[in-house]
């Protein structure tokens, strides 16, 4: 998804770019600043991607604008503005783990806006930041996501890293209920796994053995009725040659996503789908106020699918229905996000962070 991210953005800003692979690394930040240079960087096989642009009149081989989003791309982005003499402009995408300072341009979501508060409110108003409510996915919604009942659906289910820092990590037991609630919605629908690339080895170990292996067997439920296995496809980014997520979220009708898959939330929610959080109910401290924001947006609601143990809604809603994935209280209509106009906002404030630094 950080490639995805940063093209889009690099698209937008409508300035011819390159692309280039930046590897994994156990060194800092910091150490990379002192002891890498651009060649030994670049070089390496590749992970990640960083974009930039380049400057025709100056024929020195480096950048003028550099775009990058993941701590693997931040040695390189650092690199650029030490060999450029401070002449590149360096956007990131997100919370860099280096001084704020030392980026032109922070891509901020309001999640990150609520980490730098949590550290002090002077910290989260920053002259070289644009914010947005949920994170830049470069992903963008053309039609409405509104689902008829009647229609044929097809379920995608996103599984993070296992542990976002602002407060879940993903347990086995996170993997039981969202097991048991799949198999109270999935019936014959097809349903989509993806696994993210970041995977921590215990927590994949927990997904095919918990949830994989459940699904891939007949079941009875709780009222004695026998059931076929899932119609189940796993698409894991830690393996080559996997359709971008992009293109599985945008055929879902429905997104469910576990609470630590920010990025695959904010993508769902820019292509206009209906996403719902699995294990919402253990998120803690910011985390937990972030999804908060989402839900009374109307952008996002918890995964407790009708049948549940915690659902309870058996009359209709105010929106004339129940819904199966959500059947714990009255939902407003969902609404509408607008990510173009996110991505518009982003590119006029780069532009004229640019503009200003090399005037």
């Amino acid at each position: 998804m950080d490639s995805l991210r940063t093209t889009r953005l690099a698209q937008a800003l409508g300035i011819p770019y390159e692309i280039k692979q930046v590897s994994r690394s156990w060194l800092s930040p910091a150490a990379h600043k002192q002891l890498a240079s651009l060649r030994s960087i670049f070089q390496s096989k590749g992970s990640r991607t960083l974009h930039f642009t380049k400057d025709s009149d100056i024929d020195d081989g480096l950048p003028r604008l550099a775009i990058a989003s993941s701590e693997e791309t931040l040695p390189a982005l650092l690199e650029i503005k030490r060999q450029t003499k401070d002449q590149a402009t360096t956007v990131f995408l997100g919370l860099p783990n280096t001084k704020l300072s030392a980026i032109d341009v922070l891509v901020l979501s309001r999640l990150d806006q609520m980490r730098l508060r949590f550290l002090g409110p002077a910290r989260a108003n920053l002259e070289n930041a644009i914010s947005t409510l949920i994170p830049l996915s470069g992903a963008t919604s053309t039609k409405s996501s509104a689902i008829s009942t009647n229609d044929r659906r097809e379920i995608a289910v996103c599984v993070g890293s296992g542990i976002e820092p602002s407060g879940f990590q993903l347990l086995g037991e996170d993997i039981d209920m969202l097991a048991s609630g799949l198999l109270q919605v999935a019936g014959a629908d097809p349903v989509r796994l993806l696994l993210s690339d970041r995977m921590h080895k215990s927590v994949r170990s927990m997904v095919e053995t918990r949830l994989i292996s459940r699904l891939a067997m007949p079941f009875v439920d709780s009222q004695g009725s026998s059931h076929k296995a899932a119609n189940l496809q796993v698409i894991d980014y830690s393996k080559p040659d996997q359709p971008s997520p992009e293109t599985v979220l945008a055929s879902a009708t429905h997104i469910i996503a576990t609470a630590d898959d920010v990025p695959s939330v904010a993508l769902g929610v820019s292509l206009g789908k209906p996403v719902y959080i699995s294990g919402e109910e253990r998120t803690q401290r910011i985390l937990r106020n972030y999804y908060c924001v989402l839900d009374t947006d109307n952008l996002v609601r918890r995964f407790y699918p009708k049948g549940s143990q915690y659902s309870y809604m058996l009359a209709a809603d105010i929106t004339g229905q129940v819904d199966e994935f959500s059947a714990i209280r009255d939902h407003e209509p969902w609404a509408a996000y607008d990510a173009q106009k996110d991505i518009d906002s982003v590119t006029a404030f780069i532009h004229q962070r640019h503009d200003l630094l090399n005037s």
